[in-house]
């Protein structure tokens, strides 16, 4: 008897994730509280969810670079993207 499996897919400003995160972060403040999901993709781009908003951007973590328009990513948030590059 087939085994139904249940498969998300999530939509990232105009970008399809694959689905598969190779690596997820999540980011906490000083009082505990999650601020932000950092999700290593199988393109090697990374994905940064400002959870308080539920905005996401897609990250180059190799060259640093913003790749969603109009959101902008603070220079810690791009250094922890850099951190999770493949390779």
């Amino acid at each position: 008897m087939p085994v139904e499996q249940e498969q998300e897919s999530f939509l990232y400003l105009g970008h399809m994730s694959f689905g598969i995160p190779l690596v997820t972060e999540e980011l906490i403040d000083c009082s505990g509280q999650l601020t932000h999901r950092l999700v290593l993709e199988i393109d090697g781009t990374v994905s940064v969810t400002f959870l308080s908003s539920g905005v996401t951007a897609r990250v180059d973590p190799t060259t640093r670079a913003v790749l969603t328009p109009g959101v902008h990513v603070p220079t810690t948030l791009l250094d922890h993207a850099a951190s999770m590059r493949l390779g």
